[in-house]
């Protein structure tokens, strides 16, 4: 009989917790969804790129949304379970304390591993791969291929302009205005352009037209006459060359054993500590967060009607718990010694919880209702 009652309890708490999960992790996007489509259509790029977008921007901030919707859901079921009088009924049929919180701490661990897995390995590489994607569709060179009669700003001092599309996907009317030198003004222009590939090099020849280099120094004019001259597209790219990855991005491995370079563009080794402890601790947050949401509704005598005053004290709790957390998370970069405090955050209301029930684990005793 126990073990019927346990799984049910545990169905209907995973039943919940994916529920709230979902439903948070659902208006998230949504508030999400028109940046990264607006980011879409900016760069010409398909609704299959935006919904991997979306897909990989759910992954980084899945961390968060497990430990709240955790909670949320140990309060939704409890809390009707005692309002529908069930768990009267399961102590009376011999459900003891430990057993009557076992699922939730079942479904604690399950989340906190979940939650483990993805801080250390899914939701860097889910970074990684997002600000990849973003990178890649922002130098697609179909970005300013697909918009003939407007100007294409591709990077700070670059602007690619053509007048319309020509037979074969060829362009026509290019002009190409590099400022990115503060000392030297580059204009291309040429009648007709066609893109070509190959071995692996996306090049574009340009046709009919000339080169123009103005040096503000010197006030110096240059021009060169071309019948075809080959321009390089990866000159065009946004990304920075070799660029850094940021913390978020970085492997166990990355954060334990930064490069040099790393460490210059990324700050010292406490950003790198810092980040890596964040990621151990948030995986705690699941434990404490229902643990508190048990001990607001098995703590002291039920009230079928209602305990609202104590599912706000929770949310407050738990408001205040994440909000600590936040903080000490960014503290922890600039002070080492806050690594402490970070742990402690994280983990002190599952010990208050505990403490709260301690009396129903100490000498276990019926139920009760209020009587007020």
């Amino acid at each position: 009989m126990n073990r019927i009652l346990t799984l049910y309890l545990l169905r209907q708490l995973a039943t919940a917790f994916a529920f709230a999960a979902g439903a948070v992790t659902f208006v998230v996007l949504f508030t999400q969804s028109f940046r990264l489509l607006s980011l879409v259509i900016e760069n010409s790029a398909t609704m299959l790129i935006f919904f991997q977008l979306l897909g990989l921007s759910a992954l980084t901030f899945l961390p968060l949304i497990m430990p709240l919707g955790l909670g949320t859901a140990v309060v939704f079921v409890y809390n009707k379970l005692a309002t529908d009088s069930e768990l009267v009924v399961m102590r009376s049929a011999g459900l003891g304390p430990w057993r009557l919180i076992e699922p939730a701490l079942i479904l604690s661990a399950v989340a906190a591993i979940s939650c483990a897995a993805l801080t250390l390995w899914i939701t860097p590489a889910a970074n990684r791969n997002l600000v990849s994607l973003q990178y890649k569709m922002r130098d697609n060179y179909a970005v300013f291929l697909s918009h003939p009669g407007s100007f294409n700003d591709l990077s700070d001092g670059l602007t690619f302009y053509a007048n319309k599309r020509g037979a074969n996907g060829s362009l026509q009317g290019i002009l190409i205005h590099d400022v990115r030198q503060p000392d030297l003004a580059i204009t291309t222009m040429a009648a007709t352009g066609q893109v070509v590939t190959t071995g692996g090099q996306t090049h574009m020849i340009i046709f009919n037209g000339r080169r123009q280099e103005f040096d503000r120094a010197t006030g110096k004019l240059s021009e060169l006459s071309f019948d075809q001259y080959v321009l390089d597209l990866d000159a065009l790219r946004n990304t920075p060359t070799g660029r850094l990855p940021d913390l978020r991005e970085q492997t166990i491995a990355g954060l334990l054993h930064p490069t040099p370079e790393m460490l210059r563009a990324r700050g010292p080794k406490s950003h790198f500590m810092a980040e890596l402890h964040t990621r151990l601790a948030t995986p705690l947050l699941s434990f404490s967060y229902a643990l508190v949401a048990l001990a607001s509704i098995l703590a002291g005598a039920f009230n079928r009607r209602g305990m609202g005053g104590r599912i706000l004290a929770c949310a407050v709790a738990i408001i205040v718990t994440q909000a600590a957390f936040m903080t000490l998370s960014g503290l922890v970069a600039r002070d080492g010694h806050m690594v402490f405090a970070l742990y402690v955050v994280a983990l002190l209301p599952a010990p208050i919880g505990f403490a709260l029930m301690s009396g129903d684990f100490l000498s276990p005793r019926p139920l009760r209702e209020a009587t007020s």
